[in-house]
């Protein structure tokens, strides 16, 4: 089964990358209703809590930029595929120019690093929006499992492989021509997605403001562990789909399912992909 999706959005070539996939326990999803959480712990491979770890490639003329790297062996065997997908799209980490984080999530940035703590993509820029860069390496963390000192030790980690290529860019910073910052806050203080438009056509990546995105569209209200500030990430959740149902805006996402890209809009009291 392929592990890319590759559109055109006017001059710019995008292409999602499935690192891996797993389904979401029930104990670090909140909100739920009880019959969706029995369902959940009852069957480790059901349908409502899958996800996708997906990453992304922009080539436009010479520049080749990849957007997060997965989370290498980190959340086992079903993930970690992300040079597998570079190859079938035809791209070696070395001809990578440019790398670009949503966010320092270890799901993002993992796949960055080799297991020895090493740089994946020697040749590659790094770009760090500059509020996410200054939370993980200025604020103090205790030792817990989700937020806590190892998640902040990996991405410090990172930033230290790659210390001669990291730029800090704002939240609404240009990429590259035709590619922008679009400033998500909440899930972590610097969280991000991004914006494509060329020749009249858009396209827009909506970082992580969806986990499980089954339950999450048809209730936004569910939510998971991760988000640093819960209210802040529901209203970005609430602000960003609804900004994509009344633009008819193409979307993507770092969990997407299939398809990869698409369209969303309003349904009863949450939302639906456009089939």
């Amino acid at each position: 089964m392929s592990r890319i999706v590759d559109i055109s959005i006017g001059e710019i070539e995008v292409i999602a990358l499935r690192d891996g996939e797993a389904a979401v326990p029930a104990d670090v999803l909140l909100n739920l209703s009880e019959d969706d959480a029995a369902t959940i712990a009852a069957d480790e491979n059901n349908s409502l809590s899958q996800t996708n770890i997906n990453a992304h490639l922009i080539r436009s003329g010479d520049r080749v930029m990849l957007v997060d790297a997965g989370a290498r062996e980190l959340f086992g065997p079903t993930c970690g595929f992300l040079i597998d997908a570079l190859a079938e799209a035809g791209v070696s980490p070395g001809d990578v120019t440019d790398l670009f984080f949503t966010h320092l999530h270890p799901d993002h940035v993992a796949g960055a690093l080799t297991p020895e703590g090493g740089a994946v993509f020697e040749n590659a820029a790094l770009k760090v929006v500059d509020a996410e860069r200054s939370f993980w390496t200025d604020e103090s963390f205790d030792a817990v499992e989700v937020n806590g000192a190892d998640w902040a030790g990996l991405a410090q980690a990172v930033l230290s492989a790659y210390a001669n290529q990291v730029e800090s860019i704002t939240s609404d910073g240009e990429l590259m021509p035709g590619v922008t910052v679009v400033s998500i806050p909440g899930h972590t203080p610097g969280h991000v997605g991004f914006r494509v438009d060329s020749d009249s056509q858009s396209m827009i990546h909506l970082g992580d403001i969806m986990h499980v995105p089954v339950m999450q569209l048809i209730d936004p209200r569910v939510a998971t562990v991760f988000d640093i500030d819960g209210e802040a990430a529901l209203a970005s959740r609430i602000r960003m789909l609804d900004m994509v149902s009344a633009d008819q805006l193409l979307c993507t996402s770092s969990h997407m399912l299939s398809p990869k890209f698409a369209h969303i809009e309003r349904a009863s009291t949450g939302y639906a992909v456009v089939q």
